[in-house]
């Protein structure tokens, strides 16, 4: 057989290394699979403890919660009696009491909330105090808390159940303080606070009365101090806060001073937040029940308005009646009750409901029957102006539209006007029961009407 005699080829680097070095590698690979084994062992081990630990932290954590739960319901036991006590007495215990657990966390927001409003029954100033100390607490529950004084509401105030009693309306007052120092603190803070109100045009509409005598200490004092830039920023927010802002700052603030340098920036001030008012009056967002709240808040400020408000409530007779309707009846209901201050009447009067009725029976055009007689309804139920100097433009403006109306619809206007102001006598002295309660016609304000009807 024949033997091949080719050379074999020599083996390779890698070759001669693993053949020479074979025991060395054999126990390098080992050694390097026991440290792997040996590090992951150590990993595991490691979480294992971690997680241990922290099972453990939890444990302490959920123990000194309970704990602290149990002392807190120690603490709460020990002082409920005090908390639940009340009459003025115990007012000073109260408070202290009720302090010392809010600062310290004991008592919940909610249930704090409420020993403080109830605490402001007897002193609004600790209330006040309280709830400046309490902290994640709803401003929608101060809100739904908070009472509109008849003031605020009518521009006057009376006797009847109607008006909240002072020890409410000072605790009124000072919620509204609360919510001027707690929008200070969230601005600098760059929180929102109170405005949380704000934000939605909804809730603003469904209680814009409150709302607005809630925010007018703070807006006020931004107006007293002259800071537009931060008004604006608090307008700019949400539309319902520009409403707001409107309905605070459209009218003259009597206990603001104003030197002559700064009278016409003032004036466009106020124009410029009245006629906001105005185009939202009559914008797609108010419908007829948020026309009526509007009027209401539009009468109550009238006087102050300066005329401001005369155009908003002239274009009520140049929209049709179903738009309007709301708020022709809620002027109505305050007119026959007199549920206003006298200089608001005489201003709606002179500014809008005489000058309405001579452009109406004077200018040729048209204007729906219903509406005719509303205006003629609501004339009937101001007082008439007087003989005096000082009253005799007012008399002759008044003269000269009655006398075109009965001149344009003698009919109508007998029983819009004329007999329209006798039903409104009777009912005055003869009030419904459903009225006793809202009646704020006084006997001399009867009497001088009854004269003007004689006469």
């Amino acid at each position: 057989m024949a033997v091949d005699d080719k050379p074999k080829a020599p083996p390779s680097p890698v070759g001669t290394f693993i053949q020479t070095y074979s025991s060395f590698l054999s126990t390098f690979v080992i050694g390097a699979a026991g440290l792997v084994a040996t590090s992951i062992w150590q990993y595991r081990q490691s979480e294992i403890a971690a997680r241990q630990a922290e099972s453990q932290q939890r444990i302490a954590v959920t123990q000194a919660d309970n704990n602290w739960r149990i002392e807190r319901a120690e603490i709460l036991s020990k002082n409920l009696g005090v908390l639940s006590s009340s009459g003025q007495d115990t007012v000073e215990q109260r408070y202290g009491v009720l302090l010392s657990l809010t600062r310290g966390s004991i008592l919940d927001p909610e249930l704090a909330v409420s020993y403080a409003l109830e605490l402001g029954k007897e002193s609004p100033t600790y209330m006040r105090s309280v709830l400046a100390s309490t902290t994640d607490k709803s401003y929608s529950r101060l809100a739904n808390t908070f009472e509109v004084t008849c003031a605020q509401r009518f521009g006057a105030t009376r006797m009847l159940p109607v008006c909240p009693d002072e020890r409410r309306v000072a605790r009124s007052l000072a919620l509204a303080d609360l919510f001027a120092e707690d929008m200070e603190t969230a601005r600098r803070k760059g929180e929102r606070g109170p405005l949380e109100l704000l934000m939605d045009e909804r809730v603003v509409l469904s209680m814009p009365l409150k709302l607005t005598a809630l925010f007018s200490h703070y807006l006020n004092d931004l107006f007293e101090r002259r800071q537009f830039s931060e008004i604006g920023q608090f307008a700019a927010v949400s539309v319902g806060a520009h409403l707001i802002a409107s309905l605070v700052l459209s009218p003259d603030q009597p206990n603001t001073f104003v030197p002559a340098s700064e009278a016409t920036q003032i004036e466009g001030f106020h124009a410029q937040h009245a006629e906001f008012l105005r185009q939202y009056l009559y914008g797609k967002s108010c419908n007829g029940e948020c026309k009526g709240k509007l009027i209401d808040i539009l009468l109550t400020s009238y006087q102050e308005s300066q005329g401001r408000y005369d155009r908003a409530l002239r274009e009520l007779f140049s929209h049709p009646r179903g738009e309007v309707a709301m708020g022709l009846a809620r002027l109505h209901s305050r007119l026959l009750q007199c549920q206003f201050d006298a200089w608001d009447a005489i201003a709606l009067r002179d500014g809008v409901l005489v000058p309405a009725l001579t452009e109406a029976t004077s200018s040729g055009r048209e204007l729906e029957d219903n509406l005719f007689d509303d205006l003629l309804s609501l004339l009937a139920l101001t007082p008439d102006p007087g003989f005096s100097p000082a009253e005799s433009k007012a008399r002759q403006a008044w003269e000269a539209a009655l006398a075109s109306a009965r001149k344009t619809a003698d009919k109508r206007y007998d029983a819009a006007f004329t007999k329209r102001r006798l039903a409104v006598q009777v009912t005055r002295h003869n009030v419904p029961i459903k009225l006793k309660d809202t009646m704020f016609c006084t006997a001399e304000e009867v009497l001088a009407a009854d004269d003007a009807v004689s006469d």
